[in-house]
């Protein structure tokens, strides 16, 4: 992924302190390609796994930037985009962007992404959002955690860059200690090691070429609903 490999060239360099993530035309991102995920069913096992990898190295590149990450939403964002939120240090968001999981609704799991999610927001909040699917708002996923801060619409890419300037003026050497340090008490609380990795891999690789992972993704692209609603 170029997300992945930007975040690891760029690790080191004294350019600049912070990284700030936004998305595009006032959104932040819809989540997987949904035609990426159609296309698991022509893919064997062992590919499948090596596709949900990629999403596992994203997320545990994001968590383990020494430099602090803040992720500007407008808009929304939904499925394994929230991970990326859920991997930032800090997110920021207007009270009427949307978000939501539906993996569940078109067959699939979200699997690679449920770690990071209950690390940022804790398990009460995962279960509910991951399981129902419905959407939420940026005022709820500030109430949740996911979320630390809420801007008029006008106001939050400005006020986000006031943020991110902030914290570039701290010390580099204490706030990169300080994220280190996190990071580590986090993975005392809700430790994400390659076990936990490989089992969540193998949870969306098998959702992918399953009968009713790609009758969802089929029922999306024809705009139908899927067998199991009808």
């Amino acid at each position: 992924m170029q997300l992945t490999d930007y975040l690891k060239s760029t690790a080191d360099s004294n350019q600049f302190r912070v990284l700030m993530i936004s998305g595009s035309n006032h959104f932040f991102s819809a989540g997987a390609d949904l035609a990426w995920m159609k296309e698991g069913r022509e893919q064997n096992e062992t590919q499948n796994l090596e596709d949900a990898e990629l999403f596992n190295q994203l997320y545990r590149t994001l968590s383990e930037y020494p430099k602090p990450i803040i992720a500007c939403v407008e808009g929304g964002a939904y499925g394994g985009a929230i991970g990326l939120l859920a991997c930032a240090d800090i997110v920021t968001t207007t009270p009427d962007a949307t978000f939501r999981f539906s993996e569940t609704a078109i067959g699939l799991v979200p699997a690679t992404v449920a770690p990071w999610v209950i690390r940022k927001t804790g398990s009460a909040f995962a279960r509910s959002a991951l399981l129902s699917g419905l959407s939420f708002s940026g005022t709820e996923a500030l109430s949740s955690g996911l979320v630390q801060y809420l801007f008029p619409k006008d106001k939050i890419v400005p006020k986000t860059r006031e943020i991110a300037n902030q914290i570039a003026r701290n010390s580099p050497e204490a706030t990169k200690e300080t994220k280190n340090l996190l990071n580590r008490i986090d993975h005392q609380f809700v430790p994400i090691d390659e076990d936990l990795t490989q089992y969540c891999s193998t949870k969306i690789a098998r959702a992918r070429i399953s009968d009713q992972g790609q009758e969802g993704v089929n029922a999306f692209f024809e705009k139908r609903k899927p067998s199991w609603n009808n």
